[in-house]
C-alpha cells in the first residue's frame, strides 16, 4: 500500500489532526516510513506591482531585502518603511524549533516515530519538490478552514495541493 509517507503541517488546527492521522495510519502500515514537514516561508522575497497609468512599479513586502529598493520609484516607501537589509534570521530559527517542538510533543504522546524535517521556500512548490524528491505515495494535509470568498481570493494550501502534487493526497477535516 504506501510505503513512504509525508504530513503536511503548519501548526493549524486543521494540521494536528493531519498528524494525528497520520501517525494512526503509519501504526496500521508498520513497513511505512513516516516524515513530518513543515515549510518556513518567511525569508521568501516577495515583489508585487502597482499599477501607475500605463506602467506598472514593484512594491516590496516586509519581507524583501533592500536590493530591491533601487527600483523603486519616486515616493513609494516615502511613510518610513524602509526594506530590512538583510532577512530576519533569528526569527526564522525560532519558528522552526516552535514547530519542531510542537511536532515531537505530539509525536511523543503517541509513541510514535517519524522524521521531522524543516523545508524552506515557497510552501506549495517546497511540498510538491519533497514529494517527487523523495518519491512519497502520500501526503497527508489538514483543511484549511477556509470557505467562500475568502478560499476564492487566496485559495486554499490543500486544493492546490491536491492539483500540483504527483502523489495520493488525503485532506484530513
Amino acid at each position: 500500500m504506501y510505503k513512504n509517507i509525508a504530513i503536511a503541517y503548519d501548526g493549524s488546527e486543521g494540521s494536528r489532526e493531519a498528524l494525528e492521522k497520520g501517525i494512526d495510519l503509519a501504526a496500521l502500515l508498520p513497513d511505512s516510513k513516516l516524515t513530518v514537514i513543515y515549510v518556513n516561508d518567511e525569508g521568501q522575497e516577495r515583489t508585487g506591482y502597482m499599477d501607475i497609468g500605463h506602467a506598472s512599479a514593484p512594491v516590496i513586502s516586509a519581507n524583501v531585502d533592500s536590493n530591491y529598493a533601487q527600483f523603486m520609484p519616486p515616493g513609494i516607501g516615502d511613510d518610513g518603511y524602509r526594506p530590512p537589509n538583510d532577512i530576519d534570521t533569528g526569527r526564522a530559527t525560532e519558528y522552526s524549533k516552535h514547530m519542531h517542538n510542537s511536532i515531537q510533543q505530539q509525536l511523543d504522546a503517541k509513541n510514535a516515530q517519524a522524521s521531522v524535517l524543516a523545508l524552506e521556500g515557497s510552501v506549495i512548490r517546497t511540498i510538491t519538490g519533497f514529494i517527487e524528491e523523495q518519491k512519497i505515495d502520500l501526503l497527508i494535509v489538514g483543511n484549511s478552514g477556509k470557505s467562500g470568498l475568502q478560499k476564492f481570493f487566496v485559495g486554499s494550501v490543500s486544493s492546490k495541493l491536491i492539483k500540483d502534487s504527483d502523489c495520493t493526497v488525503l485532506v484530513v477535516k
